[in-house]
């Protein structure tokens, strides 16, 4: 099974995504901010890290960054609700421009999160 970091400021949303993560036998590290997932990114490696685009702190732009950077060969699903002033379709274009292999809109079903970690990781 994969080693997945997950980074979502939502705690309902993060607890969620976990939850299914951990009902398929991954390993899953938490983080709530962008700024403690490139903290944890420096220290482990994860075979894929699912990320929230608009955060407080560091922004998953940033974290996909950061993860290209460090292990450029870590798998990416990035995720986006969007904001008021920020539709969601146009965060996750950001996202593909910094090269996240995959991209989910919120929200989305348990099922569509499993199709995509299982096409990324296996």
């Amino acid at each position: 099974m994969a080693n997945i970091l997950v980074v979502e400021d939502s705690p309902a949303v993060r607890m969620a995504i976990v939850e299914v993560l951990e009902s398929l036998g991954h390993t899953v590290t938490e983080a709530e901010n962008g700024r403690l997932a490139v903290e944890q990114l420096a220290g482990r490696s994860f075979d894929l890290v699912v990320t929230d685009v608009l955060m407080p702190e560091v922004d998953g732009i940033e974290v996909i960054k950061a993860v290209r950077r460090a292990k450029p060969d870590t798998k990416i699903l990035a995720i986006s609700g969007g904001a008021p002033n920020l539709p969601a379709g146009y965060a996750l274009k950001l996202t593909e421009m910094f090269r996240a292999d995959a991209v989910l809109y919120k929200p989305f079903m348990n099922d569509e999160l499993r199709q995509a970690v299982g096409e990324l990781v296996g």
